[in-house]
């Protein structure tokens, strides 16, 4: 769980577990005795502190004086300028004795002071609060360290974490659309019965991948083998390299054809590369998990055909681009000739042309298509799309590998891409087999329960379906107007931003500014430009077609998402859209570079991160600094790339992208310190994540500064929501894949570096210059 893994490289809490305690003055006259003490103690402080080195044996009398004080009075009487000062000299007491070693005085000092801070907390705010850990020591331990220990034990066997809030709205959502998927009869309901029908799938075990199977022991030479290879990629199957259409990142009007390098397996290329024991032990039990995989389809050699497996993923992890270097890969144009002169083993053109070509499915049923796809032919030519190389290093280094490549071991690699591609689908002991796999990477203890599982299964396979259900039905509509207004109220503080960078050349900060205002967006449900709803074909394109057999359900749902996906070459990109994998009924947010576009699913528009009922200081702290952090990563250093078009082109000065550069280089100075069982943070992949954080914080906090007259209560209210956003506890497994492949930072890394590098953050909880969670000025980072 999080807690024995993650080091921050800020500093420890200090002192034992306690309650702090609290009990209500009476009238008046208790009233002006405990002033009379106030006035005392605040004096006191500066004597403690002067005396510090001398008693650093001794319970301090402060503490003593100070347990019997009301909370409620407390924090009254810090809303002023001498309880303000009284704050802060308990908090420097607190670290000047923390500094000398003094725990017992530390821990008295931070008990009153957040006694005195915590006393505005809601109930169910201050249930997850570590009342006995200093705030400006290690924030995240301070807003969620209670919440941790409760339920580090208690993650369910089928889960990889436990978050406060992601998991609360996941949850509920699951639970409401599972009944109406019980109720319903159309597409999306009737997949997640196919799926509940254990029997039936169990029945007919793996004769569903037989006409698969047949085909890839077809293979006898090159020639056979690129055959099938194509025939799986109009399945949506790839093998030895990827391929896709998506919008041309350089101009908005039209798609583009991209390849990029072969996905493996395992997380990371690490797990096929590092030499240690922990990774050896993954390899180990994959190597296992796919022969065991083989048996079941009654291959005589699985074992061997395991390491086959294993030894072509490995050579094909030693070619990979790192994530880094991906990440920042828009692809290069480039044409069918310079492609056989990169690769010259595949057969580019030959495959392009059958590619395009309507033919019937390898089981023999007669093609989704209509006729050719002609667009798809004149892919690469003057005449065609653009066709796009991404990882060109991967694809130079795939020649060797070809060359001498055995094509039993590309036969064994499609048989293991079909297995492990279709496992959602197939039977128990299929899904018995393949589950060591995920417990080992993972950590998880069994198997989803089957109602999650169909649940998950739905909503990934029939998504728009699902998510016009749950809209419908489900979700509170109201939420968008609210959700909108915040929005503005949010780009309004990053506006005014963005025309004071004095590091920027005056045009960029006109252009900058001028992106930000075309910034479309997108919230609760899709809509056309005039507001009005506008619900993808994929709706209802499914309607009658799905039955009773989940195997081919998967078909049906593949083939017309491919027939959808090759015809996009004949068509004009929708700004608008939501993409292929990103629906309304979604817990999550999301920018899009390439459309200067936010979107806001109607499923994350819910408690505990947006709530009518609750004050602007927990819903701008928490579903607030999610809108920003999304409005951000127009300007991350991925983001930034693309002008207010959504199209990749230099827009920026040499000299405003070299100050930015210097800028974000803090950032991922300060992610490289955090460590998990001894492994670094990448810096570099999850920069745009931590740039967007950063934004996301600062201009939702100054949005709810700009609303109304706050308080240093309500500030401290808004930081604490933004950190129990992240609030979770994870499998060490689950921490060690996402450390290696996620461009997310860890959750109490992201709520520790945004507030680090925050000064408004250690304002509103008074912590000394140099505590671990208030650094020096000139080592914090700043880009807005």
């Amino acid at each position: 769980v999080t807690d024995p893994l993650l080091s921050t490289g800020v500093g420890q809490s200090y002192g034992t577990h306690g309650q702090a305690a609290s009990r209500s003055f009476g009238g008046g006259k208790w009233k002006r005795t405990a002033r009379a003490v106030f006035v005392v103690c605040s004096a006191l402080v500066i004597a403690v502190v002067a005396l510090v080195g001398v008693h650093n044996s001794r319970r301090t009398s402060l503490a003593a004086a100070l347990d019997d004080f009301d909370a409620k009075y407390l924090q009254a009487e810090a809303s002023g300028s001498a309880g303000k000062d009284f704050l802060r000299k308990l908090q420097e007491m607190w670290f000047v004795a923390q500094f000398k070693g003094m725990h017992q005085l530390a821990q008295d000092t931070t008990r009153v002071a957040n006694q005195m801070q915590l006393a505005a907390f809601p109930s169910d705010m201050l249930a997850a609060v570590k009342e006995d850990v200093n705030p400006c020591d290690d924030f995240y331990e301070f807003a969620c360290g209670t919440w941790d220990e409760q339920n580090k034990d208690k993650i369910d066997k089928f889960k990889t974490s436990v978050m406060l809030g992601w998991t609360k709205a996941s949850d509920s959502n699951r639970e409401d659309m599972t009944k109406i998927f019980e109720a319903d009869n159309g597409p999306a309901a009737t997949y997640y019965k196919s799926c509940m029908d254990v029997d039936r799938i169990d029945a007919k075990g793996h004769t569903v991948m037989d006409p698969w199977l047949k085909s890839i022991d077809s293979v006898n030479d090159k020639d056979s083998l690129v055959k099938v290879i194509t025939a799986f990629n109009k399945e949506g199957m790839d093998v030895l390299f990827e391929w896709g259409i998506d919008k041309d990142p350089r101009n908005g009007q039209q798609y583009a054809f991209e390849l990029g390098q072969s996905d493996t397996s395992l997380p990371d290329k690490t797990y096929f590369l590092e030499q240690s024991e922990e990774m050896e032990t993954h390899r180990k039990v994959f190597k296992e998990v796919v022969a065991n995989m083989f048996r079941l389809i009654d291959r005589p050699e699985a074992d061997k055909e395991a390491q086959m497996v294993f030894d072509l993923q490995k050579s094909l992890a030693e070619i990979q681009i790192d994530r880094v270097d991906s990440r920042g890969d828009h692809g290069t144009p480039i044409t069918w000739a310079e492609m056989e002169a990169t690769t010259p083993w595949w057969p580019w053109r030959a495959w392009i042309t059958d590619l395009s070509t309507c033919t019937p499915y390898v089981d023999g049923s007669a093609p989704y298509c209509k006729g050719d796809y002609e667009a798809l032919r004149a892919v690469g030519t003057p005449e065609g799309k653009p066709l796009l190389l991404t990882n060109k290093g991967f694809f130079q280094k795939l020649q060797p590998l070809l060359e001498k490549m055995d094509i039993e071991q590309v036969k064994a690699e499609m048989r293991w891409k079909l297995i492990s591609g279709s496992i959602s689908s197939l039977g128990t002991k299929y899904l018995d087999t393949y589950f060591p796999l995920l417990k080992d990477l993972y950590g998880t203890q069994s198997r989803s329960p089957r109602p999650r599982k169909c649940y998950n299964s739905a909503v990934q396979s029939v998504p728009w379906p699902s998510a016009k259900l749950y809209y419908d039905k489900i979700f509170h509509q109201a939420n968008q107007d609210a959700a909108r207004s915040m929005l503005e109220d949010i780009r309004k503080e990053f506006r005014s931003a963005l025309t004071q960078e004095n590091w920027m050349d005056s045009q960029d900060r006109e252009a900058a500014a001028a992106k930000l205002d075309a910034m479309f967006f997108q919230v609760g449900g899709p809509t056309d430009e005039e507001g009005k709803p506008d619900w993808p074909v994929q709706t209802t394109s499914l309607d009658g077609l799905l039955g009773p057999d989940m195997y081919q359900n998967d078909i049906i749902i593949s083939r017309q998402s491919m027939d959808r996906a090759l015809l996009k070459l004949t068509n004009v990109p929708k700004r608008r859209d939501w993409g292929s994998g990103n629906t309304p009924l979604e817990v999550n947010a999301f920018y899009g570079p390439d459309r200067n576009g936010l979107w806001i699913p109607a499923g994350i528009l819910q408690a505990p991160f947006f709530d009518a009922s609750l004050p602007d200081s927990r819903n701008f702290g928490s579903i607030g600094s999610i809108l920003g952090h999304e409005m951000s990563h127009g300007f991350d250093d991925h983001g930034r790339e693309f002008d207010q078009r959504g199209e990749l082109k230099d827009w920026w000065h040499p000299d405003t992208v070299k100050g930015y550069q210097s800028r974000t280089a803090c950032y991922k100075d300060v992610f490289d310190r955090f460590t998990v069982k001894g492994r670094h943070v990448n810096g570099a992949l999850t920069l745009g994540e931590d740039l967007a954080d950063a934004g996301g914080i600062k201009f939702a906090h100054r949005a709810f500064m700009a609303k109304a007259t706050r308080t240093e209560a309500d500030e401290r209210v808004f930081f604490t929501s933004f950190a129990q956003t992240w609030c979770s506890v994870e499998r060490a497994k689950a921490v060690e894949s996402q450390m290696l492949s996620d461009p997310h930072a860890p959750g109490k890394f992201r709520v520790i570096g945004a507030m680090t590098q925050f000064p408004a953050f250690a304002k509103a909880f008074h912590c000394p210059t140099g505590s671990p969670m208030a650094p020096p000025t000139d080592k914090v980072c700043h880009l807005w």
